[in-house]
């Protein structure tokens, strides 16, 4: 039994990892454009948490 829940362990991380990697992808794309826009993200991190409050 603890080979099969471990090979089904196994199996969901792999899914997992196999379906967020296009999102990871596309973050990164995302983060390389605001920096070559000359956006610092460090800034954008901190005006986030002020806008939500003011929604």
């Amino acid at each position: 039994m603890t080979p099969m829940l471990l090979l089904s362990r196994d199996c969901i991380i792999c899914w997992v990892s196999i379906w967020i990697a296009p999102v990871e992808c596309v973050f990164d794309l995302i983060e390389s454009e605001l920096v070559r826009r000359g956006i610092a993200l460090e800034a954008a991190d901190q005006i986030a948490p002020r806008t939500a409050r003011l929604s």
